[in-house]
């Protein structure tokens, strides 16, 4: 693996970090999406839902999510790097993630997030975003 300058590792962390703050925002649609890149793939298979392609398919699940969501909050750790080529890369972090629905449900996520992410005009997207958990859900 090629070395990942500091401020590359920071603008990628950054970018997970933004992606779980927007999803915990609930409802700021065109925020998430602006993460991805136009052809992103949001790979949800792990929970049952296959994958989203695109900017548009990620809309349109959002779309669909947010209305049955009350309250989320991730808690991202074990950042790392794990291979870099100067304009693309792939990073893994741990998620602990708590959701409330609009029904009072609740449901604990600890995971791991897979982000691949290229360099883009505004900085760094998001071209795939995929999971597994660490703790099977009960």
């Amino acid at each position: 693996m090629r070395h990942c300058p500091v401020e590359d590792r920071l603008g990628i962390e950054d970018l997970a970090i933004a992606y779980c703050t927007a999803v915990d925002t609930i409802g700021d649609i065109d925020g998430v999406c602006a993460l991805f890149a136009d052809d992103a793939v949001y790979d949800l298979t792990t929970l049952g839902l296959g994958e989203v392609r695109g900017r548009k398919g990620i809309a349109d699940f959002f779309a669909g999510a947010f209305p049955t969501m009350a309250h989320n909050a991730h808690a991202l750790s074990n950042f790392a790097i794990v291979s870099y080529a100067g304009d693309t890369a792939s990073a893994r972090a741990y998620v602990n993630a708590i959701s409330q629905g609009t029904d009072g449900s609740e449901m604990a996520l600890r995971a791991r997030y897979y982000f691949d992410v290229a360099r883009g005009g505004a900085g760094w997207l998001i071209t795939r975003l995929g999971m597994e958990f660490l703790i099977p859900p009960a």
